[in-house]
């Protein structure tokens, strides 16, 4: 009978040997802290310990791929695949999960809200009716405000009555709407109300994953340029406080901007633009073909291949043109990126960019261009990361004053302050 008892508890030691994320059946300090960055659901929950082990493997295998694929060079060795494989190799996991934890207040924010929800917040739901406008009285402005309340967006003091969407409370849902990508009208329409009644098991759902889109970003640093693609918008970070934000245009749905992080490098002055072959197909010689004047209007130059000059676009047969031509188009006015360019590398070919076309930033919703970034105050950037922009008309690449990164996220929700924020999902990631 010892012998047998000897065997099964030397049978369950090497069992136990085999699991890193569980000890004694129950999850221990690396698989706590895997746990509360993965957020998995209850299902895991009817899976074996082994199953359930090997299940929190795969995914944070899963977690560090994709941030290698994410980052535009080489991730420090703890933010990789090789420091998890050496944390195992010496049993050292729960002080490489700890420091896996996102160290940005943004992420610690998020979190807390979906903690939040999870413990049966108070959840009032607007009442089905027509759409309510400005200075219009309805009962659903009453369940409005104690609906914004609960979503950390206290609504502001009324005016008058509290069935009332006065100016104020209008001026509120303004706010959501943009950020939504709705029509910012101010006033509580089907889908303001949509966007507003989902439940907390909704929005939990969309927190959970943004809160793993925050996972794939490197470690901390003080200074970075972050642009939210489905909110349209790039916040310059110094200090670790937002120092300039401003909108901008994205990547339309069949031509998106990508996620990545990376480093801003040169900033070409008076760039001229050399389109990609798809654009050319898809955009330019649709528009020479329709109007013969186009190319040589906008400053365009053909290169035809095995030639040392350019030609005119007027000495090209457009409607025939001939295979592996390339355009480049020259600095000015009219030039499509305006008269800065900040470059940073990828294998996605994107970057920053000026725009002669200012009253597009007027729009709503902004998933207009073909994957590059198009800034609204470029100048602005520029000189707040520290490039003192020439004078003279030239073309010329300036070094980085520091290397800087660049995120480029995809964040559908997010805190500002007390408040739970949302963006329209765009490229309709959330649904995948």
């Amino acid at each position: 009978m010892r012998a047998l008892l000897f065997l099964c508890v030397l049978l369950s030691s090497h069992a136990w040997a085999g699991l890193l994320w569980h000890s004694n059946n129950q999850l221990n300090d690396a698989g706590q802290t895997l746990q509360q960055l993965l957020l998995p659901d209850s299902s895991i929950n009817a899976m074996s310990t082994a199953e359930r082990d090997a299940w929190f493997t795969r995914q944070w295998r899963t977690v560090l791929k994709n941030r290698e694929r994410f980052a535009q060079y080489t991730l420090p060795e703890h933010w990789r695949t090789q420091g998890f494989e050496r944390a195992m190799a010496q049993h050292t996991l729960a002080g490489y999960m700890r420091g896996q934890v996102p160290d940005y207040h943004g992420y610690r924010a998020l979190h807390q809200h979906y903690q939040q929800l999870g413990q049966g917040p108070d959840y009032t739901p607007l009442p089905p009716g027509p759409e309510v406008r400005m200075n219009e009285r309805d009962p659903a402005i009453v369940a409005l405000r104690t609906r914004l309340t609960e979503l950390g967006q206290p609504a502001p003091a009324p005016l008058g009555r509290t069935d009332v969407l006065d100016t104020a409370l209008a001026g509120r849902l303004k706010q959501l709407q943009q950020a939504g990508g709705l029509e910012t009208s101010g006033s509580l329409d089907a889908a303001t109300r949509a966007l507003l009644n989902r439940s907390p098991a909704e929005l939990r759902a969309e927190i959970k994953i943004n809160l793993q889109r925050w996972l794939l970003l490197p470690p901390a640093t003080e200074d970075y340029v972050l642009i939210n693609i489905p909110s349209y918008r790039l916040t310059l970070v110094r200090g670790g406080r937002p120092t300039l934000a401003m909108p901008v245009i994205v990547g339309r749905p069949d031509w998106p901007t990508p996620e990545l992080a990376t480093y801003l490098g040169a900033l070409k002055v008076n760039p001229d633009w050399t389109p990609t072959a798809n654009i050319i197909r898809e955009d330019l010689l649709p528009a020479q073909q329709q109007d013969g004047g186009f190319l040589d209007r906008n400053g365009f130059n053909v290169w035809l291949p095995g030639q040392r000059t350019p030609v005119p676009p007027s000495a090209i047969n457009w409607q025939q043109p001939p295979p592996g031509l390339r355009l480049v188009q020259q600095p000015g006015p009219a030039n499509a990126l305006g008269q800065l360019k900040f470059e940073m590398q990828n294998r996605f070919s994107v970057y920053l960019h000026d725009t002669p076309d200012k009253t597009l930033f007027r729009r709503d919703q902004r998933a207009l261009s073909h994957g590059c970034v198009r800034l609204s105050e470029p100048q602005a950037l520029a000189t707040g990361i520290g490039w003192a922009l020439p004078e003279h008309g030239r073309t010329q690449l300036l070094p980085p004053p520091q290397r800087l990164p660049v995120y480029m996220v995809y964040f559908t929700t997010w805190m500002d302050g007390r408040s739970l924020m949302f963006a329209h999902d765009i490229y309709r990631k959330n649904r995948t």
